[in-house]
């Protein structure tokens, strides 16, 4: 999914617990003695709600670029599947969860997040990437409510457990406030779009002082980002065109990534620590992402403890290694009434809060404010790919889009 997306709408990025719940399944699920097996064609089951075969086998198919290039042995694939399978049991747990607090995922919600990714391709793209990659338009679509799902349950669930006291961000950045100092930047436009006459009036409208936003208004086709970033952090070809440039000056319009672009520099920003009333959303983000995580795994142990999950006895390595073949889930089942306190969920979205505690200069890193700004409100990031084949051209895989070569 394109960048832009997976961005925008996530809620926070958490820490990573490191057990994934497939591997406490495996310690600690017990054979179900005396157990009916499961129906044929189901591999698991969540409070009897059962996880279907079929959505296995698509789910990992849609995520199998992820997976090593070669032919995976029988325990690389029974991994793999059950990984999967780890993120389709934490994701039919949540909606349980929003389910017993009446909260429901709407079809005009999933709409609109489709919408929003459609948007970043050409006509009739979307479906053409999908049609490429062997992708399901209606599994890919569930994909994205289950990633809404999650998003829900985490705002409106986790989120309001929570609280920050004033005096906690103030201890965290008295302890950490070294932590909080912007480098020297470096400040400049990108103008992009698909027509060389349009950019280059565009790089004129810049050059005279417009604000971004007034050329767009006035060149419709063009996109005008204000990137604020290290020298040592800018890609090569930004880096290039930047060189030997001064304030208020302009690169040629060339032919790039994103159609024809230029880019005008701004200026060099100079180091600065961030006093606490402009560190403070910082913190405050940090602090947070630490609590949803603890909130996370406390949920996921109480879940884990309560819930009744049952798993194929085929998914299992004691079944192979028991000399039991290759038979089709839906065999014996594993029964697990409850769960250990060892904590711990999968990493993979969107059935984890994220993928790794962010470190408050990977934060600053991320997005610096600077006056004051709000976080994430200065791009690091390239243009959308709007305009031609970039980075961000490539098809969906699933909710997220795959990227090759990233």
């Amino acid at each position: 999914m394109p960048s832009r997306f997976r961005t925008s709408h996530r809620p926070f990025r958490g820490a990573r617990v490191i057990l994934t719940l497939w591997a406490m399944l495996l310690a600690l699920l017990l054979p179900g003695c005396g157990e009916d097996p499961l129906p044929e064609g189901v591999v698991a089951t969540v409070n009897e709600r059962p996880i279907m075969l079929r959505t296995l086998e698509a789910v990992h198919d849609m995520s199998s670029m992820s997976w090593s290039g070669h032919a995976p042995s029988v325990e690389q694939l029974q991994a793999q599947y059950g990984a999967v399978l780890s993120d389709l049991i934490v994701q039919e747990l949540v909606a349980q969860a929003l389910a017993r607090e009446n909260i429901a995922v709407t079809d005009a919600e999933v709409a609109e997040a489709e919408a929003e990714v459609r948007a970043d391709y050409p006509a009739g793209e979307f479906e053409k990437s999908l049609v490429e990659e062997y992708i399901d338009l209606d599994l890919w679509r569930s994909r994205l409510r289950a990633r809404i799902a999650m998003q829900k349950f985490m705002r409106l669930i986790l989120r309001p457990t929570i609280s920050i006291p004033l005096e906690e961000v103030e201890a965290y950045y008295a302890a950490h406030r070294q932590d909080y100092r912007l480098p020297r930047r470096v400040q400049f436009l990108v103008v992009a779009g698909p027509d060389k006459a349009a950019v280059d009036k565009a790089r004129a409208l810049s050059l005279g002082g417009a604000k971004p936003a007034d050329v767009e208004a006035a060149q419709p086709s063009v996109t005008v980002r204000e990137v604020k970033m290290r020298r040592d952090r800018l890609p090569a070809l930004w880096s290039k065109e930047l060189a030997g440039l001064a304030p208020r000056q302009a690169s040629a319009v060339k032919q790039g990534e994103w159609g024809y672009q230029s880019f005008l520099l701004v200026g060099e920003i100079a180091e600065k620590q961030l006093e606490l009333s402009h560190a403070y959303p910082l913190v405050e983000r940090v602090l947070l992402e630490r609590k949803m995580d603890e909130a996370y795994a406390r949920w996921m142990d109480a879940e884990l403890r309560t819930a009744r999950i049952r798993v194929s006895a085929h998914l299992l390595p004691e079944a192979r290694d028991a000399g039991k073949g290759a038979a089709s889930p839906g065999g014996n089942a594993t029964g697990m009434p409850g769960m250990s306190s060892t904590q711990g969920h999968p990493g993979q979205e969107p059935s984890a809060p994220g993928a790794q505690m962010m470190q408050p200069q990977e934060i600053l890193d991320e997005g610096e404010p600077v006056d004051g700004a709000a976080p994430g409100a200065e791009l690091d990031a390239a243009p959308p790919a709007k305009y031609g084949k970039g980075p961000q051209s490539a098809p969906a895989n699933g909710t997220q889009r795959k990227t090759k070569a990233k």
